[in-house]
């Protein structure tokens, strides 16, 4: 795995933790450790989820380790592949364990990055940052 890929795993994660409500100590870097180098070793089925204070590994759609969430404050299910992050239906996944998505919206991500929003290369980067200074230079143009 590339190291760009591995980076957006571990921002990913980082943002699913927050989600979840993990106070930031030393428990939650050991757990986060844990699970980027799940899910940056795993199949591109390989999920995490957080659920009633516990955060559980699935591989293949088969739950293969449970890990603690202690001091968590979400009371919804949250799921990520490391890619995404959305919440869970909770009737569904408690009550089958189906992944119905809800979609991110609510949850306290700090940034759309988490959600796959990333610039796809460089030149999309520059593309933005030109239109971000042509818009500020109207702006200016206009007001001055």
């Amino acid at each position: 795995m590339n190291p760009r890929d591995l980076q957006k795993i571990a921002y990913t994660i980082e943002q699913f933790l927050n989600a979840a409500g993990l106070p930031d100590d030393a428990a939650r870097t050991a757990v986060e450790e844990k699970i980027v180098k799940r899910l940056a070793s795993g199949g591109k089925d390989d999920y995490v989820v957080f659920n009633g204070g516990g955060l559980y590994c699935y591989q293949s759609g088969k739950m293969r380790e449970s890990l603690p969430a202690n001091g968590a404050t979400a009371t919804q299910p949250i799921w990520s592949n490391g890619r995404e992050i959305s919440a869970l239906d909770t009737d569904a996944w408690q009550g089958g364990g189906k992944l119905v998505m809800l979609g991110a919206a609510g949850l306290a991500l700090g940034s759309a990055a988490a959600l796959g929003a990333t610039p796809k290369n460089g030149k999309d980067k520059e593309r933005n940052s030109n239109n971000n200074n042509n818009n500020n230079n109207n702006n200016n143009n206009n007001n001055g």
